[in-house]
C-alpha cells in the first residue's frame, strides 16, 4: 500500500468525521455551515502514515440530502471503511450507502463499530453480531469487524493495523490508460489562480504538462501540485491531489469535469453494463429517463436497453445511456442509475464503451461487442467489432473496449491491415479466395473484357469494408492487377482469348481510326456486339487514346501514332518560343474544334505543350 484511497461511509452522527480525527488528527468538517449544523455536507479530505504506505480517507456525508456528493466520493476510492454507531447498529443510510459501494463496486473491507465506549460491554458481543449479520444480509462478507470509539480512542490503533492489512491487499480497480482526473472541487487562491482537487484515477501527473479540460475540450497547463499538504513535481494514479492550472478561469471548470492527458473523447452515449438492485423499487424500463452519477459528475440520460423491454430488481441487462449534453468516462468506470422522482438507487452500472454510437435496441452487432466487452475476452471483442464493422474494425476503438494500451499485442487470430485498422487473419483469407474467385467467374464469362469493375467485388461477401484491403494485398502478391480503373486477375490475357473473328475486327477498328488521323471517326459507328471490349483492350495497350472534349460533352479516340505525328507537326511549324493559338494549331493540323482542344489539352497534360494564357508553345526540351 504505497498510497491507497479509501472512503468512509456510514449513517448520518454515526460518527464518521470524529473517527477519521482521531485516525489522523486532522479535522475534515472545514464549512461553516458542516460545523453549525454538526453534520457533513461535503467530502472531507484526511491521510495518515500507516505500515506500508500512506492512507488517504475521504470523510463522505451520511445525509440523503447529500448522496451525490457520498457517490462522488465513493467513485475515486479504492475500497470502503463502514462506520456503524454501537449505539444505534446499522441504520438507513448505513443500507445506502453499502448498497451504492457494492454497486460502484468498492469493496467494504473494514466495518468500524463506533461509539463503543457507549454501550455497556456486555451488549458489545451480541451488537457486533448483530451488525455482521445485518451487513451479510446485504452482500456485505469477510470484512474486519472493529469496535472502537473516537472519544476515548479505545481501538483505534488497532482500526489502524486492520487498515493497513486490509487496504494493501485491496485488488486494483479498472482505471484509464492515461491520466484522467474527475474534478470535485475548483477555486482560486489569491496569487496562484485556479486550483481544482479530486483523485487521480489513472496515469499520472506532472507540473508543467499540458492537460486537456472534458468536456469542453479548454486546454491547460500544471501549474503546480499538491498532495497531502506538500508540494509535490510528479503525482501517480490513486492519490489525492490538488492541481494548480494556467491559463483557465474558474467558470470554465467545474465539479463533475474531467481533466486528462488526451484519449478520453466527449460523448453523448455510452454502452453499459447494468445490474439493478434487488432492493430497488421497481424495474429498471426501456426509455426511462433517469439520473446517472458516475466520477463526481450526475447527468439526467435515458436509458435504452438492448432488446427493450424491462430489467427486474437484482437482475442484470445491457444497454446504452443518451446524455442531452457531451460527457467523459472511461471503460470500466462504474456508475448508480438512479429514480428521477422520488430520488431512489435503482441500479449499478459499469461503462463498456464511453464513446459509443447510438444504436437500436435490436441492433445484434452492437449487442455482441457489448457482451464481449463485458466478458473482457479480447479475441472474441476483436471479432464482434469486426463483424459490426462489416470486417473491418479500428485498433482504437478494441483498445479503449479492451481497457489495454496502444501497445498491446494483438489477440490471437486478429492482424492489422493498416496502422488504424485490424480484421480476423481468417476472414481476410476468405475475402481474398472469394475476390479471386469472383474475378476468374469473369473472366470466364467475359474472355475478352480487360477486367471487372471494382464495384463487383463489393458482392462477394457480406465482408464488404475488406474488400478493399483484400484486393490491395492481391494487387501487392502480384495475383491482381487494377489498371485504368478496371480489376483483373494478372494472368487474365485477353488477347489470348481473341477468336479470329475477333481479331480481324480489332484491326479493322484499329485501321479505321488510325486512318481518320486529326479527325477520327465517331465512336458511335463501331456498335457491333464486340467493338467496345475490343476498342477497351486497344486503350488498355496504349495503341488507343481516349480524350474528352468537355464542353461539348464528347469522347473521341485517337489513334498513338496519330498523337505523335501531331506533336511531330506542331513543333515543326512552331519551334519555341513560338507562341501559336488553338485556331492556329488547328489550321496546321488540319481538324476541326471538336478534335483540336481536347488533342492540345491532352499535349498541355503530357508536358509537349505549354499553356501561357490563350496561347501555347512547345515544351523546349520535346522538339
Amino acid at each position: 500500500m504505497t498510497s491507497a484511497c479509501v472512503i468512509v461511509i456510514g449513517h448520518v452522527d454515526h460518527g464518521k468525521t470524529a473517527l477519521v480525527r482521531a485516525l489522523t488528527g486532522m479535522e475534515t468538517d472545514r464549512l461553516a455551515e458542516e460545523k453549525a449544523r454538526g453534520l457533513s455536507i461535503a467530502l472531507g479530505f484526511a491521510h495518515c502514515e500507516m505500515a506500508g504506505g500512506t492512507l488517504d480517507l475521504i470523510d463522505a456525508p451520511g445525509h440523503e440530502d447529500f448522496m451525490r456528493t457520498m457517490v462522488s466520493g465513493a467513485s475515486g476510492a479504492q475500497g470502503a471503511l463502514l462506520v456503524v454507531s454501537a449505539v444505534d447498529g446499522v441504520a438507513a443510510q448505513t443500507r445506502e450507502h453499502v448498497q451504492i459501494a457494492r454497486l460502484l463496486q468498492v469493496p467494504v473491507a473494514v466495518v468500524a463499530v463506533s461509539k463503543a465506549d457507549l454501550l455497556p460491554e456486555a451488549a458489545l458481543p451480541a451488537r457486533l453480531a448483530e451488525i455482521e449479520d445485518t451487513l451479510a444480509a446485504q452482500g456485505v462478507t469477510g470484512a474486519d469487524v472493529v469496535p472502537c470509539s473516537a472519544t476515548t480512542a479505545g481501538g483505534t490503533d488497532h482500526l489502524r493495523q486492520v487498515l493497513a492489512r486490509r487496504f494493501n491487499a485491496l485488488p486494483a480497480r479498472a482505471a484509464p490508460m492515461g491520466a484522467f482526473l474527475p474534478v470535485d472541487r475548483a477555486f482560486t487562491l489569491a496569487g496562484r489562480g485556479t486550483v481544482v482537487t479530486g483523485t487521480l484515477l489513472g496515469g499520472a501527473l506532472a507540473v508543467g504538462e499540458a492537460l486537456t479540460v472534458q468536456p469542453s475540450g479548454v486546454v491547460t497547463v500544471v501549474r503546480g501540485l499538491q498532495s497531502r499538504g506538500a508540494a509535490r513535481a510528479r503525482v501517480a494514479a490513486g492519490e489525492r491531489v490538488a492541481v494548480n492550472l494556467r491559463g483557465i478561469a474558474l467558470e470554465d471548470i467545474a465539479r463533475g469535469d474531467v481533466i486528462s492527458a488526451g484519449g478520453q473523447a466527449a460523448t453523448l452515449c455510452m454502452d453499459v453494463s447494468l445490474t439493478v438492485s434487488d432492493t430497488a423499487p421497481r424495474p429498471v424500463k426501456h426509455m426511462q429517463e433517469l439520473r446517472v452519477l458516475w466520477g463526481t459528475a450526475h447527468e439526467v440520460a435515458t436509458l435504452r436497453l438492448m432488446g427493450g423491454g424491462q430489467i427486474a430488481p437484482g437482475c442484470a441487462g445491457l444497454g446504452q445511456v443518451r446524455f442531452t449534453r457531451p460527457v467523459v468516462g472511461f471503460a470500466g468506470q462504474a456508475a448508480v442509475l438512479r429514480q428521477l422522482s422520488p430520488a431512489a438507487t435503482l441500479a449499478g452500472a459499469v461503462i463498456l464503451d464511453p464513446q459509443a454510437t447510438a444504436v437500436g435496441a435490436g441492433d445484434r452487432r452492437r449487442l455482441a461487442v457489448m457482451q464481449a466487452a463485458q466478458q473482457q475476452d479480447g479475441t472474441a471483442l476483436a471479432a464482434a467489432l469486426c463483424a459490426q464493422g462489416r470486417g473491418v474494425a479500428l485498433w482504437s476503438d478494441l483498445v479503449r473496449l479492451a481497457r489495454c494500451d496502444a501497445t498491446a499485442a494483438l489477440p490471437t487470430g486478429v492482424m492489422r491491415l493498416s496502422p488504424e485498422h485490424i480484421a480476423l487473419a481468417d476472414d481476410l483469407n476468405a475475402v481474398q479466395a472469394a475476390v479471386a474467385e469472383v474475378l476468374q467467374r469473369f473472366h470466364t464469362d467475359h474472355p475478352i473484357k480487360q477486367g471487372a469493375a471494382p464495384a463487383l467485388l463489393q458482392q462477394v461477401t457480406p465482408l464488404r469494408g475488406l474488400v478493399p484491403f483484400a484486393q490491395a494485398a492481391l494487387v501487392k502478391a502480384g495475383e491482381v492487377v487494377l489498371c485504368d480503373g478496371l480489376v483483373s486477375l494478372a494472368r487474365h490475357d485477353p488477347f489470348a482469348a481473341l477468336a479470329p473473328h475477333q481479331v480481324a475486327r480489332l484491326t479493322e477498328i484499329e485501321e479505321s481510326i488510325r486512318a481518320g488521323c486529326n479527325t477520327p471517326p465517331d465512336l458511335r459507328q463501331f456498335d457491333a456486339p464486340d467493338d467496345a471490349d475490343l476498342i477497351a483492350l486497344m486503350v488498355a495497350q496504349g495503341r488507343l487514346v481516349p480524350l474528352s472534349n468537355i464542353a461539348l460533352k464528347q469522347q473521341v479516340v485517337f489513334h498513338e501514332m496519330t498523337i505523335g505525328q501531331a506533336q511531330r507537326t506542331l513543333a515543326a511549324a512552331f519551334p519555341p518560343p513560338t507562341a501559336f493559338t488553338t485556331s492556329e494549331a488547328r489550321t496546321a493540323l488540319g481538324t476541326s474544334r471538336k478534335f483540336i482542344v481536347p488533342l492540345l489539352e491532352h499535349l498541355d497534360a503530357q508536358g509537349i505543350t505549354l499553356r501561357i494564357g490563350d496561347t501555347r508553345q512547345i515544351a523546349p526540351q520535346t522538339h
